[in-house]
């Protein structure tokens, strides 16, 4: 029998969040920036805690012993232009 070789199969967003303030500002981003911080609402800390738990629940049903499994990662893309933060899931 074949073994699955635990590639990642879910190719969309596991859920998404709004953020209500950032800080610094984006016009006051620069390369020089080290820290970003990002006020969330109760309401959707909730969504981004769900959406996270979901993607580490597929993250976890990989095969892990292998090389595919392994490298198996979530991405948190911070969309600035949205106000709005995604749960995806990725390879390093």
């Amino acid at each position: 029998m074949a073994r699955d070789s635990g590639a990642p199969t879910k190719k969309f967003s596991f859920g998404a969040c709004s953020y209500q303030k950032m800080s610094p500002s984006q016009a006051k981003l620069s390369p020089d920036t080290k820290i970003l911080n990002l006020v969330i609402s109760f309401e959707d800390a909730l969504k981004l805690d769900l959406a996270i738990d979901e993607c580490v629940r597929q993250l976890n049903s990989y095969i892990r012993n292998t090389t595919e499994g392994k490298r198996t990662a979530l991405n948190l893309a911070i969309h600035l232009d949205q106000q709005r933060i995604t749960v995806n899931e990725d390879k390093l």
